[in-house]
């Protein structure tokens, strides 16, 4: 019996090794991102497998396990060490929301937007007949600044604001609309606010939603007004060209982009999948800044028909 056991440790161990290699691998292929996706679970299968290899007493293997273990525990660690935040009158509440093929219930949306009173809404996945619903909805009354390009199939998306947006354009090379409009913030001046929504690495061809990955980076690096981003990245934190994006898109003299969730410590803040009977596992809808705007808090909420939840993050200005 204890050899089974330990057999199943070892394997286990080799599984988060694997999940570990494929977080700091620059490897872009289908089965390395795969296997990033879901790192932080087979870390844990990795954590349980030290534990089953103590059990059974098997020294050298569980040495290895511990140090295994170590080390995905590190590769976590940033998500949970954030700084503690002040709140401000002028924090902006910015919800991200995909809604799924435009089937998400438009009701529910903006019953969302208004009792949270968000000032800035992303929308993807956004449908013609999901943005008729919507203003129907009364979304354009409690938003009445929009930028949309709305297509069938899943590839719009959507920028909502309390606020007057102008200069909205779809950004060039990307298989799904990607928007960047400007936000007037009253008293703060001007805002660049982007609703992105790279292709995923799978089933796509990994090398297509890398390329998209690093072509945002450029884009972003070349803006140096104040960002503020909402986004469904089709990627997460186990992702290198995710964290590359993070820490290229810096400009002259400005710190790297934010994503809330790792500012603040909130860990991972699975969005998707939101449908299924077992917890979503994947944090795939962020919120980030840049130069300026500073997260001070993130909440996960429920989107009705949709098979994402959103998040709702307040950004000081």
């Amino acid at each position: 019996m204890l050899r089974v056991v330990r057999v199943i440790g070892i394997l286990c161990v080799a599984l988060a090794a694997c999940g570990i290699g494929a977080h700091f691998s620059g490897l872009v292929s289908n089965t390395v991102t795969r296997v990033a996706s879901f790192a932080p679970v087979l870390i844990a299968v990795g954590i349980l497998g030290a534990v089953l290899l103590l059990i059974c007493r098997s020294w050298v293997f569980a040495g290895i396990a511990v140090v295994v273990a170590a080390a995905g525990v590190a590769s976590q660690a940033p998500l949970y060490r954030g700084v503690t935040e002040q709140v401000s009158t002028t924090d902006l509440a910015v919800m991200q929301a995909n809604i799924k093929l435009g089937t998400a219930d438009p009701a529910a949306l903006v019953a969302q937007v208004r009792d949270a009173r968000v000032d800035v809404l992303t929308v993807i996945e956004l449908t013609g007949a999901a943005a008729t619903a919507l203003d129907s909805a009364g979304l354009r009354r409690e938003l009445p600044y929009a930028f949309e390009v709305p297509r069938d199939g899943g590839g719009g998306a959507g920028i909502y604001a309390r606020t007057p947006l102008d200069g909205g354009a779809a950004l060039h090379g990307f298989r799904l609309a990607n928007l960047h409009a400007r936000l007037d913030v009253p008293g703060r001046g001007g805002v660049s606010v982007y609703a992105l929504h790279p292709l995923p690495p799978y089933p796509e061809a990994s090398w297509r939603w890398d390329a998209e990955l690093r072509r945002l980076q450029a884009i972003l690096a070349a803006d140096t007004q104040p960002l503020i981003i909402g986004a469904d990245v089709n990627s997460t934190y186990d992702h290198r060209p995710f964290r590359d994006l993070l820490t290229g898109s810096d400009v002259d003299g400005s710190p790297q982009l934010v994503d809330a969730a790792e500012h603040l410590g909130s860990g991972i803040v699975a969005t998707y999948p939101a449908d299924r009977r077992y917890p979503p596992l994947l944090a795939l809808d962020r919120v980030l800044t840049r130069n300026g705007p500073v997260p001070t808090s993130l909440r996960r909420i429920d989107i009705p028909g949709s098979d994402h939840h959103g998040v709702i993050v307040t950004v000081r200005v």
